[in-house]
């Protein structure tokens, strides 16, 4: 009986080793073949995420022989002098200097860095172009299929691409997608003359107010509907300026062309030239799906109000990893959004949270009187406000990812009547607060 019962348990554990391997190969993640026209690059880890497909850029990225530098916030290649960035929890990546949208956050889990895989796919389109590389990237069936002889269907839409080996250096084969077309030409309208204010301040001791345009040179921001942000706040920048001095007010501009600013010069700017207000210009984006979203938003630096502020104030931080020096420079860069959620008990910062959240307010009662199509006034972490020893404000001047509030914010009239708005509240708030120095 003893001798059974030993023969039993033996049974019963490879039985259950049996069940065990077989249950684990049944529940093994699929994958997706990855091709470049017609050359396929390899089998990449695939998992659901409810009806999407997400990849393991991890594994992309080895397939096309880059070795990525990575730590627990971002994973990026360098290739040439240009980056492919994808940052976890975030929403956009970075490829080339082009912001492109993800339906869905990137994330660093289960041993992998996952992507929406037609968004992955569209990333490296752009990088590719960028380096003067041929592309026509798409996904192909699960690899668990039989693989036919011939060019696999895609079982995700793919960008179309033309392939031209002769002249990949002047004419690169990636045809790019529509997530950043080429920016709309400048419309006849854009050398407007609108009608001059009344003086607010005269003298020898006129307020001055720095006005930053977010972004610029080879940091386009956020791209939709053939519009790009870099050139929308450097336009709206230069009309601001030009309605505060009008005003009377020492209107002082970060940059007036579409250079390359890192974000902490655009305070130290402001600090140099002892601004009684500062304001950063910018232009918001949403992930794919939710393009009904519009509205002017005005944010101050502070703990986030809310998940949308903070992974606003993600990606806009992400304009501190470009242009580093260093490889440790980028990852430092990258952590620099959390770490400002643990040092807002700074003295100094604490003093100008209730003077610009006061300078907010006053903005959002006159944008809201003159009817401007206001959404929210928030907080968040935003670096380019965070060493301004003045109130300061950044405005999201509307969604580029809207169609039509896109083509209003590529209107010259349109953005004239938004810069008054912004300036007859910064008038109003250095009215009621003249000393602020």
């Amino acid at each position: 009986m003893q001798v059974n019962k030993k023969i039993f348990t033996r049974l019963i554990t490879a039985l259950l080793s049996l069940f065990i391997l077989s249950a684990s190969c049944a529940f093994a993640a699929e994958s997706l073949s990855f091709w470049n026209g017609d050359v396929k690059k390899g089998d990449v880890t695939m998992r659901r995420n409810g009806t999407m497909q997400e990849v393991a850029v991890d594994e992309v990225i080895s397939s096309l022989g880059f070795i990525p530098k990575s730590d627990a916030s971002s994973i990026i290649v360098v290739l040439e002098g240009k980056k492919i960035e994808f940052w976890n929890a975030s929403n956009v990546v970075r490829a080339a200097g082009s912001i492109i949208s993800f339906p869905l956050p990137v994330s660093n889990a289960d041993g992998h860095w996952w992507g929406e895989a037609k968004s992955v796919a569209e990333a490296f389109g752009y990088f590719y172009a960028a380096i003067g590389k041929p592309a026509a990237f798409r996904w192909g069936e699960p690899s668990a299929a039989p693989q036919p002889a011939v060019q696999p269907k895609a079982a995700v839409p793919e960008p179309k691409a033309e392939v031209k080996p002769a002249e990949p250096e002047k004419k690169p084969a990636v045809k790019i997608p529509p997530a950043e077309p080429a920016p709309q030409p400048a419309e006849p309208e854009e050398k407007y003359t609108p009608a001059a204010p009344a003086v607010a301040f005269s003298g020898k001791a006129r307020p001055i107010v720095v006005v930053d345009a977010g972004h610029g040179g080879h940091d386009p921001g956020a791209a939709a509907n053939g519009v790009r942000e870099k050139d929308v706040n450097l336009k709206a920048a230069l009309q601001l300026g030009e309605i505060l001095r009008q005003y009377g007010i020492d209107a002082r501009l970060t940059r007036r062309t579409d250079v390359y600013l890192k974000l902490a010069e655009r305070t130290a700017f402001a600090n140099k030239n002892e601004a009684d207000v500062f304001i950063s210009l910018h232009c918001n984006a949403m992930p794919k799906g939710r393009s009904n979203v519009a509205g002017l938003e005005y944010y101050i630096m502070a703990l986030p109000s809310d998940k949308d502020a903070m992974n606003l104030a993600i990606a806009e931080n992400k304009e501190i990893s470009a242009g580093v020096d260093s490889a440790a420079e980028a990852q430092r860069a990258d952590k620099k959004t959390q770490l400002l959620l643990k040092i807002l008990g700074d003295m100094q910062q604490n003093d100008k949270i209730s003077e610009s959240t006061a300078l907010a307010e006053v903005m959002h009662k006159e944008a809201k009187s003159g009817s401007m199509p206001m959404r929210k006034v928030a907080q968040a972490p935003f670096f380019v406000l965070r060493g301004a020893g003045m109130p300061a404000v950044l405005v999201e001047m509307g969604y580029l990812t809207n169609a039509a509030e896109a083509k209003k914010l590529n209107s010259a009239s349109y953005r004239e009547s938004l810069c008054r708005s912004i300036a007859q509240g910064v008038v109003q708030y250095i009215k009621a607060h003249p000393t602020q120095r």
